[in-house]
């Protein structure tokens, strides 16, 4: 079974369109699905529509919604995961937009290698009137696509040009045994991708659309407020520091480390200290390129 989990948190404008290309997304599918939905204290007409949606699909699958006061992302994630009864997990932001038929597209890479625990794909990105601003979602945020598909150089890239968004992954259930996320942190998709680098052969790239991308004045990643900034920068620089004692991804996540503090520093308008934290991170990202 593959759950689809929504953490929805006032995203009506957007919300309908998820919803009804996950159903869409479901009839495409060899396997058996449900949704489960947590509305994290919405204060916009979330709750009913997720109503309305609920009544008129339950007796296509199964689907399950509960409302909460809010807790945050991560915490909500926590709670989605613990709910699932899929072996394979789709988690969708409440603001992006599924492709149909993209499930089954990645499962089928599980079928074909079982020894995967997640499938990554690309996405379109969109802005709140769902115009493409971008063909390539890994593009737009400085990722190249030829390394990805490369296992050799999947591990760097990811680390060091993070491109990762919206609901592009398909991930075993399992994987989420072992780790859970961190919920007091602003930001979650780096600390599991990370999680899956540890071992080499638990993640693959296929060069395919899966998702809609939406970019937006009130995307966490995207904010201009500086002191939310400085926060989201701390929370990626708590992930970095949690895996600097594996060698395997230390060689690389040490320059992105200091690349972050450099940009705190720039934020806190300290600018020496960012300008020193930026060599360091260049000498480490030399290094990183070194063969000896």
């Amino acid at each position: 079974m593959i759950s689809y989990l929504i953490p929805s948190y006032n995203h009506a404008q957007f919300l309908p369109a998820l919803l009804q290309n996950i159903s869409l997304d479901i009839q495409s599918l060899t396997i058996a699905a449900e949704v489960i939905i947590i509305d994290d204290g919405s204060s916009d007409n979330s709750a009913a529509l997720i109503k309305a949606w609920t009544e008129q699909e339950a007796s296509k699958f199964k689907i399950s919604c509960f409302y909460q006061k809010n807790r945050g992302l991560t915490a909500t994630l926590n709670q989605l995961i613990s709910r699932a009864e899929g072996s394979y997990l789709r988690l969708c932001a409440s603001d992006d937009i599924v492709l149909p038929g993209s499930s089954q597209r990645l499962y089928e890479q599980f079928l074909s290698n079982p020894q995967l625990v997640c499938v990554l794909a690309d996405a379109r990105v969109i802005d709140e009137q769902e115009r493409v601003l971008d063909e390539s979602s890994i593009a737009f945020h400085g990722g190249r696509v030829q390394s990805l598909l490369n296992p050799a150089s999947l591990t760097k890239e990811l680390i060091q040009h993070w491109c990762v968004a919206g609901p592009s992954h398909l991930i075993k259930k399992s994987h989420y045994e072992r780790m859970l996320y961190n919920e007091s942190s602003k930001i979650d998709d780096y600390d599991l991708f990370l999680s899956l680098l540890e071992s080499p052969g638990k993640l693959t790239f296929i060069n395919e659309k899966a998702c809609l991308y939406r970019v937006h004045k009130t995307n966490t990643s995207k904010s201009k407020n500086r002191k939310k900034r400085i926060e989201n920068i701390g929370s990626f620089l708590d992930i970095i520091n949690k895996y600097l004692d594996r060698p395997i991804l230390a060689k690389y996540l040490t320059s992105v480390k200091y690349l972050s503090k450099a940009k705190i520093y720039y934020l806190q308008r300290q600018y020496f200290r960012c300008l020193f934290s930026m060599g360091i991170s260049m000498f480490f990202k030399i290094k990183s390129e070194l063969k000896f």
